[in-house]
C-alpha cells in the first residue's frame, strides 16, 4: 500500500482506488480527523475523482487541511440532531467537514424514510460537501429515491443585480432502475461551476463565454476575471429562481446562514463556512412499491435511451451514465495520477507539516 504522496508514482501512472483513498485518509488522520471519519472523507473524495468530477475530488483536500490548520474547520465535530416530528430532523454540524455532515444527514434521512416513508434532514453550520450525487447514489443504494440540495458562498448576482448574493447551489437526485443501476442527476444552478473555473485557471485554460461575468458585468473567457466577477445563473431568470429555491429550502428549514454570509472553502481567514444542506429520502415501498417505482423509472429511462441520436457516434444517455462508466473504468484500471492530483496531495502535506510543526493538534488516532 502507498504511504504518502511522496511515494506515489509520477503523473501519468494509475493507482488503485483503495490505495489513493488510503493516502488521503492518512493525511486527514494526521490532521486530527478520527480514523473512520478520515476513511469516509477520503472515499468520497476518491468517488468524485473516479467519477471524472476531479474539480470536487482530491483538489479539495488541501482546503480541508488548511481549514483545520486555521481553526475554521473542526476535525472532530460534535454533531447534534434535533427532531420534533417523525420523518424529519435538523443537524447542527458544528462547523465540521461538509462531506461528513452530508453523509450523516444522508444516513439519518434513509433511516427516517424506512419508518415514515419520507425522511428529510436539514443541515446547518456545515462545510463544502463535495459532489452532491455521491449522497443521492448512497440513497439509491439503499433502495430509495434521493434528493440533495445545498447552498454555497455567494458567486451569483440576482437577475438585474450587480453583486453576488446566491451560490452555485447544487441539486442532485437519484432514482433506482430495475437492473440495479441508477439515474443520477447532478447539476449546479449556474451554467458552470466555480470549482471548474478554478480548475481552468490552474491549468491556464479559457472558460466558455456564457459561464461568468467579469467585475464590470461583461461575459468573459478569462477564469481569473470570472473569479473576481460573478457566475451566470442557468437559464437566466429561471435559473436565478432555481438557485433561490435551493437557498430558501436549505436555509429556511435548517436555520442556517444565507448564501451571502457563507464562506468559500478556500478562504481560511474569514471564519467558518456555514453551509446549509437539505437531504431527502423517499421509500418506494410507501408509494407504489419498490418494483413498481423502479419499473416506471426503467420505462422512462429506456424510452429516452431509445431515441435516435442526432449524432450517430453519441448515443442518448441518461444522467449519471458517463460518471458511472468512469467509476467502472477507475475500479478496473485505477485512477490516473495527473499533475493536478499529485500537486493537491503535495499541498495537503505541506499544510499538514505546518500543523505538526506548530503542535496545534493532537494527531493520536482513534
Amino acid at each position: 500500500m502507498l504511504a504518502l504522496s511522496k511515494n506515489l508514482p509520477p503523473p501519468g501512472q494509475h493507482v488503485a482506488l483503495s490505495d489513493l483513498a488510503a493516502v488521503a485518509a492518512r493525511i486527514l488522520q494526521r490532521a486530527g480527523v478520527r480514523c473512520r471519519d478520515a476513511e469516509q472523507m477520503a472515499d468520497l473524495l476518491v468517488y468524485a475523482q473516479a467519477s471524472g468530477i476531479d474539480s470536487h475530488g482530491l483538489a479539495h483536500l488541501p482546503h480541508y487541511i488548511g481549514g483545520i490548520a486555521n481553526g475554521t474547520l473542526r476535525p472532530r465535530p460534535n454533531y447534534r440532531f434535533f427532531s420534533s416530528r417523525s420523518g424529519v430532523a435538523v443537524l447542527d454540524a458544528d462547523d465540521g467537514p461538509g462531506v461528513l455532515a452530508a453523509l450523516a444527514a444522508t444516513d439519518r434521512a434513509i433511516a427516517l424514510a424506512r419508518s415514515a416513508g419520507i425522511g428529510a434532514v436539514a443541515v446547518r453550520k456545515s462545510g463544502h460537501f463535495g459532489v452532491a450525487s455521491a449522497y443521492a447514489d448512497r440513497i439509491v443504494s439503499s433502495g430509495m429515491i434521493g434528493l440533495v440540495l445545498s447552498n454555497a458562498s455567494p458567486t451569483v448576482a440576482p437577475r438585474g443585480g450587480s453583486k453576488a448574493a446566491l451560490g452555485t447551489n447544487p441539486v442532485a437526485a437519484g432514482f433506482p432502475r430495475m437492473d440495479g443501476a441508477a439515474v443520477l442527476i447532478d447539476f449546479a444552478t449556474t451554467v458552470g461551476s466555480r470549482a471548474r473555473v478554478r480548475k481552468a485557471e490552474a491549468q491556464g485554460e479559457e472558460i466558455p463565454v456564457d459561464w461568468a461575468l467579469d467585475e464590470e458585468g461583461r461575459p468573459t473567457r478569462d477564469p481569473a476575471a470570472a473569479l473576481r466577477g460573478t457566475m451566470q445563473a442557468l437559464g437566466g431568470a429561471k435559473g436565478t429562481s432555481l438557485g433561490l429555491l435551493v437557498e430558501l429550502l436549505c436555509v429556511g428549514l435548517s436555520g442556517g446562514l444565507p448564501g451571502r454570509d457563507v464562506r468559500p472553502p478556500q478562504d481560511h481567514h474569514a471564519g467558518c463556512a456555514g453551509v446549509s444542506h437539505l437531504v431527502l429520502a423517499f421509500d418506494p415501498e410507501a408509494f407504489g412499491g419498490a418494483e413498481v417505482v423502479a419499473g416506471k423509472v426503467e420505462d422512462i429511462a429506456r424510452g429516452i435511451e431509445a431515441i435516435p441520436p442526432a449524432d450517430p457516434v453519441a448515443p442518448v444517455r441518461m444522467p449519471g451514465a458517463r460518471a458511472a462508466a468512469a467509476r467502472d473504468a477507475a475500479r478496473r484500471d485505477g485512477i490516473l495520477i495527473t499533475p493536478q492530483v499529485f500537486e493537491a496531495l503535495r499541498r495537503a502535506e505541506l499544510k499538514l507539516a505546518g500543523i505538526e510543526r506548530q503542535g496545534a493538534l493532537e494527531t493520536t488516532q482513534e
